[in-house]
């Protein structure tokens, strides 16, 4: 058994009718739930007009790689925070905006992105800087289901 730590997904875009059974059972192979410690996902009582937010506790790793291939198989915009575990590994966040690669970052226990100062130092010009801080911030649209 390894470390566990928990995880916060935000998941949006459009998935089509017929993977939603698939999405769930990867959900609940994870025993996500629509809060922390709250009720396990269940696709029938999805919010409208808001993005997907799941919450998971005590996962191998912090991690659900079914639901970020699904995501990514599917080209869902998601945002995952995965908390740290002391001596092992660091919390982190990763960024999918529906198409190209994942994007990675080290974060806080809070699920702040966490920009090292030697990456920091490294910009020369200010505008650079404040464009890779801009794309560490992601805004997930809805999720719906057609």
């Amino acid at each position: 058994m390894g470390d566990r730590a928990p995880v916060h997904i935000t998941i949006g875009g459009t998935c089509p009718r017929e993977h939603l059974e698939t999405f769930a059972a990867h959900a609940g192979n994870y025993d996500l739930r629509v809060e922390w410690d709250g009720e396990p996902f269940d696709p029938a009582a999805l919010v409208a007009d808001e993005p997907l937010e799941l919450y998971g506790t005590e996962l191998n790793g912090g991690q659900i790689p079914e639901i970020d291939a699904f995501c990514v198989a599917h080209g869902l915009p998601f945002r995952r925070w995965s908390g740290g575990c002391l001596g092992a590994y660091l919390p982190e966040i990763i960024l999918f905006d529906g198409s190209g690669p994942l994007r990675d970052y080290t974060a806080s226990e809070d699920e702040w992105v966490l920009f090292p100062p030697a990456w920091i130092k490294g910009f020369t010009r200010l505008r650079d800087l404040k464009r890779e801080l801009a794309r560490a911030e992601l805004t997930i649209p809805p999720f719906q289901i057609v």
